[in-house]
């Protein structure tokens, strides 16, 4: 079974999530040709003040 992990900064919506699931569920059953109760989507999400870029935390850009 495929299984796709997203790493994001935390802050969007169920509503958002819940599409993005269904897109790459979508994407993974086109490319893969398996059946959409094979796939399994993660997200996990990091707190801005755990994250950085440039070595500058995501709560401070």
């Amino acid at each position: 079974m495929p299984e796709i992990v997203v790493y994001a900064v935390e802050g969007r919506s169920n509503e958002q999530k819940k599409k993005l699931m269904k897109k790459i569920t979508e994407a993974v059953v086109d490319s893969f040709e398996v059946d959409a109760e094979r796939v399994v989507v993660s997200i996990v999400e990091t707190k801005k003040s755990n994250k950085s870029r440039g070595g500058v935390p995501f709560d401070e850009l």
